[in-house]
């Protein structure tokens, strides 16, 4: 995605300009306190996920012109037959950069877009885009969008995101026996070999389970 061509904060008074509506208002229908909403127009805050998605909902334009990036403010509207209905996701989710310990993960500035999704509870799910062939053989390609749900536990078998030893997050078929963490590839290139971690002397910490692949074409 394209640089950021506003602020957050600009584009939420513009787009209240543009609707006419009031803060009250704003709050009433995005069920956010006027109080955040002042904070977030005077730049002293920046949307999270789920703030974010609530405002642009209630104001009627997408996510990421709301947070500032140069695309259309609201989707486009393609001539559908007249007994079609066009595709309304349930929400959106990150997809996050660089997943690394000591960076603020779900941070604004390491959100690279947001895409569609139908959860429940949005917020709940990231993406990455997948780096490398590690995965191929699960049907997992690099530039492939992975689907995460956040969760700190996995059950043995479950392809998992990782990180470890403070490292940029991986993706791999996690299994765990007491104090052993084995990290196994499913891929079609040899060169990747299982990775066996003694958690006394390697940190690992599971970010989520993979749900979801979305293959890009």
């Amino acid at each position: 995605m394209s640089d950021k061509a506003a602020s957050f904060s600009q584009r939420l008074r513009e787009a209240l300009d543009a609707r006419g509506m009031k803060q009250v208002e704003l709050a009433e229908k995005s069920q956010i306190s006027k109080s955040s909403i002042s904070r977030y127009l005077k730049g002293d805050w920046e949307g999270k996920q789920s703030a974010v998605y609530a405002l642009a909902k209630a104001l009627g334009v997408t996510e990421a012109w709301l947070v500032g990036y140069d695309v259309p403010m609201e989707e486009s509207s393609n001539v559908l037959p007249a007994d079609a209905e066009p595709y309304k996701p349930t929400g959106y989710m990150p997809v996050l950069g660089r997943v690394a310990a000591g960076l603020p993960i779900y941070a604004e500035e390491n959100i690279e877009e947001y895409i569609a999704c139908d959860f429940p509870n949005s917020e709940d799910y990231f993406a990455l885009k997948v780096k490398g062939d590690s995965m191929n053989a699960a049907g997992i390609n690099e530039g492939d969008y992975v689907i995460v749900r956040k969760q700190d536990i996995v059950d043995n078998g479950d392809i998992a995101v990782v990180l470890v030893n403070g490292d940029e997050a991986t993706v791999k078929r996690f299994s765990r026996t007491d104090n052993t963490v084995v990290l196994t590839p499913q891929s079609m290139n040899p060169a990747h070999q299982v990775q066996i971690y003694d958690t006394k002397d390697v940190p690992v910490r599971v970010l989520g389970k993979v749900v979801e692949s979305r293959h890009k074409y």
